[in-house]
């Protein structure tokens, strides 16, 4: 069999028609209820295959590029992707580059944003604050000068006014009259000190004054000149966004959201680049954006800053490797870019970019590649993007980071070297010359093997569905229900346990919390008759607290053995179907769907309504008039007064025989309590058992129509088989 491809314009919709018409040839009419069944099952099974392939196909003629030779650099998060193409980008001379670097000039000459601008503010700033620390030091030097004398001061004016003090004291009345008038020597001392005291510090305010006029106009121009150094370091933020390097990642998990498209031209070819989104982040935001990157390339780059092959997952979690073959299967070239790292200049003086180390390990990616990829996998090539970066970055932003690591770079290498040590200018011979040649043919070639990819995907699932489900379900049935029997028997017995044993755990706590009751009142040393009454208002109180926690507690059995009734069931239907199964191996590849496996086994019983009504009929058996019953019990209870007369001479002995009588009619309305719940429990099993009897009549499911089923997939992969050997692009065959 072989499909007209002959143009891209009907390439798709050719592969869709010719699907539809193996599929629908597959499944034809059967005589036999079942195999009809069967049929129908199939049928909706391969149209489900069917609608996903559309679904790819259609996907792929929407992102497929036709006219461009696209390139896509994909890999793992913070791996240098970003970095690589902005380093093309500027030797290049892309256009959206090179508009932002002219709007980077024309912002930085109007606002005055150079080296030298803000070197002059730091430098005025700095002979400020010498000139600032100057005048600090001449103020603490002359106030250094009037320490010890105000010291002086403070303390002879301190001893004058202790000394007046005891004067008074020791005044008499008359004597304290006169010195209202007439100061004494000591107080005339004092006053000639204060006013010496207040010479020195109009003295010390003059000698600082002209100082301190200083110091606070110094400050003040320190403090403008700040403010300008503040301005500008605002319009420096606005600059950032207009610097080379704004689409490199800042070592946050995820900066690259969406996919990235820019133009180039080189050596009279067009061609583009894609910046694709980290495979290793948050891939729940992005995936859309690889899956739409990749099959719009022509060839990939795997980008990695690790010398060592990707790893691989686990069960839970696909690693890197199947990353790459899931994404990048049907690309028909693909190569691995090493990025290495190197943050000091002196690591591009060595003889070689790569360690022998390195090397070896390059070696090893390459055979891992090629056991995913095939002969679709190139080679590995190695080159360190982030000084080839610095070394074309012209257009920084003044005393940044990559700044001041670019004038590192640049004090002993010129960019050419830069570029020739870092792999840089090898890499840009190999993208503008080797890659981009005879892009038509790779062009085309790319696109039908992206379709060929999709119909091969389609035929390896629908082989897995045959080979790992439908050829060895039927064997499976007869086990599985055997074995879904036993767990629904065993289950039963169990619920009968639980319900007698939650009973009589409930029926304890009832005595226990009525015998701690009635307690309480014995400690008060009642009467025998206060005693009866309080001991019949303490049953009745907890009974009554029993009736109403007891049925929620029986009813949360009941609903636990539903549910896992309602799971041995469903367990049997995946073990039957192998729905889970097939499931969880479709959702790892790029099949991505939810449609069902059906395998008829519930032979037209309802099984959801019949679930639903297991556990209903049996909370009957909660009757309070009827199994839990109180007037009984209480009507039997027999009081220990008969040792009234010792008991009236003895408080202790008399409430030692009210404890006594209080456990054995508490213990013997526990005894009716309990008998009346198992005789209820009995009552109800029977109906329980004939539910479960129908729910194990439905897992009776004929291998048969598995069988047909099978046989059905068998015949669809060998026709898509040679279907996706047909789809050869025009000249190729």
């Amino acid at each position: 069999m072989t499909v007209a491809v002959d143009t891209p314009s009907i390439i798709y919709r050719k592969i869709s028609q010719e699907v539809e018409r193996i599929l629908s040839n597959l499944t034809g009419s059967a005589s036999d209820e079942k195999l009809r069944e069967a049929n129908d099952s199939a049928r909706q099974q391969l149209e489900a295959f069917q609608h996903i392939l559309d679904q790819n196909i259609s996907s792929l003629e929407k992102n497929a590029e036709w006219n461009t030779f696209t390139i896509a650099f994909y890999g793992e998060t913070n791996a240098g992707k970003s970095t690589l193409i902005e380093t093309l980008r500027i030797l290049l001379n892309e256009e959206s580059k090179t508009q932002r670097q002219q709007a980077f000039r024309q912002f930085q000459q109007q606002h005055n944003l150079t080296d030298e601008h803000l070197a002059q503010l730091n430098l005025a700033l700095s002979e400020h604050e010498k000139k600032t620390a100057e005048i600090t030091q001449a103020i603490e030097a002359i106030n250094a000068g009037y320490v010890e004398r105000e010291t002086e001061f403070a303390r002879h004016i301190a001893s004058l006014n202790a000394l007046i003090m005891a004067q008074r004291q020791q005044s008499s009345l008359w004597k304290k009259f006169i010195n209202l008038w007439v100061k004494t020597p000591t107080q005339k001392e004092r006053a000639s000190q204060l006013i010496h005291q207040q010479a020195l510090a109009i003295e010390k305010s003059q000698a600082l004054s002209e100082l301190l006029q200083k110091q606070k106009k110094c400050e003040a121009e320190a403090a403008a000149i700040k403010q300008q150094q503040t301005a500008a370091h605002n319009k420096l933020a606005e600059l950032a966004p207009l610097a080379d390097g704004e689409i490199i990642g800042d070592g946050r998990s995820d900066f690259t959201i969406d996919t990235t498209h820019y133009a180039f031209e080189a050596n009279q070819q067009r061609f583009a680049l894609l910046d694709v989104p980290g495979i290793e982040g948050k891939e729940e935001k992005v995936s859309a954006q690889i899956h739409q990157a990749v099959q719009k390339a022509h060839a990939v780059f795997y980008v990695t800053s690790k010398a060592t092959a990707p790893q691989k997952g686990d069960e839970n979690a696909p690693g890197t490797l199947e990353k790459i073959k899931a994404h990048l299967n049907a690309q028909t070239e693909v190569w691995t870019l090493f990025n290495k790292r190197i943050t000091n200049p002196m690591q591009l003086n060595r003889p070689a970019l790569l360690t022998d180390d390195e090397k070896t390990s390059l070696e090893d990616l390459n055979d891992k590649m090629r056991e995913q990829l095939g002969d679709n996998y190139s080679n590995a090539y190695s080159l360190s993007a982030m000084p080839a970066f610095l070394s074309v970055a012209a257009h920084l932003v003044p005393g940044s980071e990559n700044a001041k690591k670019r004038e590192k770079l640049l004090e002993k290498l010129t960019t050419e070297d830069v570029l020739e040590k870092t792999g840089l200018a090898d890499f840009m011979t190999l993208l503008t010359e080797q890659l981009v040649a005879n892009n038509k043919q790779k062009i085309a070639r790319s696109n039908f093997n992206k379709a060929r990819t999709t119909v091969e995907e389609l035929t390896a699932e629908v082989a897995v569905l045959q080979k790992g489900t439908y050829s060895k379900l039927a064997a499976k049935l007869q086990d599985d229900t055997l074995n879904a029997s036993q767990q629904l028997d065993m289950a039963l017995a169990a619920l009968k346990t639980r319900l007698i044993n939650l009973g009589e755990e409930a029926v304890d706590a009832f005595r226990s919390k009525a015998r701690q009751q009635i307690y309480s009142e014995i400690e008060y040393d009642i009467s025998n008759d206060r005693f009866k009454d309080e001991l019949e208002s303490c049953i009745r109180q907890q009974h009554a607290e029993l009736e109403t926690k007891l049925p929620a507690l029986l009813k949360r059995e009941l609903d636990g053995f539903k549910d896992e009734i309602e799971s041995i069931v469903r367990r049997f239907q995946e073990y039957a179907k192998e729905i889970l199964a097939t499931y969880s191996r479709l959702q790892q590849s790029k099949f991505d769907t939810d449609f069902e496996l059906k395998i008829n086994i519930d032979n037209g019983v309802k099984l959801t309504s019949l679930l639903a009504t297991l556990a209903g009929g049996a909370l009957l058996f909660w009757n309070p008039a009827g199994w839990l019953v109180l007037a009984p019990a209480l009507a039997g209870m027999v009081f220990a007064v008969y040792k009234a007369v010792r008991s009236f001479f003895s408080s202790n002995y008399k409430m030692s025989q009210q404890r006594q009588s209080a456990d054995e009619n508490l213990s013997k309305v526990a005894r009716k309590m309990k008998s009346s719940l198992e005789d209820g429990i009995e009552k109800v099993f029977p109906e329980l058992q004939e539910k479960i009897t129908e729910l194990k009549s439905m897992l009776d499911e004929p291998a048969r129509q598995a069988s047909q089923i099978n046989r059905i997939l068998i015949n669809a992969t060998a026709e898509l088989s040679q279907l996706s050997n047909s789809l050869i692009p025009s000249g190729a065959k």
